[in-house]
């Protein structure tokens, strides 16, 4: 596979999603598209936050939208909720979490770090994508949080 641009000048942004749970990032290179919810694809559409294991409070009324990810030849269609916005950061700015933090969060691949601050988790789209079929995470190393896809 080919690296693209982005990794090669050290850029990784990421696509955060903000809500009342807190804030996640998702590698803009994996996002294929943000797309309004038809009530039709709304009900057939897995969950983020639940997939993540993470409640979203029922009093918080946050917009919702599909992010769709691009995960190799697959896409793979989420719910979200909250607030989406573009954080650039570089390859060094991501942290692999500490094994023993993994085992607990197996879809967060990395921690972003934003203005000199830890900031916020970053989800792993290939983890996500096998979440999504049933399956069990893929291993760090193919994450593409850093590497070849951001």
């Amino acid at each position: 596979m080919q690296p693209r641009a982005e990794s090669a000048s050290g850029r990784a942004p990421l696509l955060t999603l903000s809500n009342a749970s807190g804030t996640w990032g998702i590698p803009s290179a994996a996002v294929a598209s943000v797309e309004q919810p038809s009530s039709v694809l709304a009900s057939s559409t897995l969950s983020l936050l639940d997939l993540l294991g993470v409640a979203l409070p029922s009093a918080a009324a946050e917009p919702a939208r599909v992010l769709v990810l691009q995960v190799g030849d697959e896409r793979l269609p989420l719910l979200v909720h909250g607030t989406l916005t573009l954080v650039e950061t570089t390859a060094g700015d991501l942290l692999p979490l500490p094994a023993a933090l993994q085992s607990l969060t197996p879809l967060v691949s990395h921690l972003a770090v934003v203005d000199g601050k830890p900031a916020l988790f970053v989800v792993s789209p290939e983890r996500l994508l096998q979440a999504a079929r049933g399956a069990h995470p893929l291993s760090p190393s193919h994450d593409s949080a850093r590497g070849s896809s951001c």
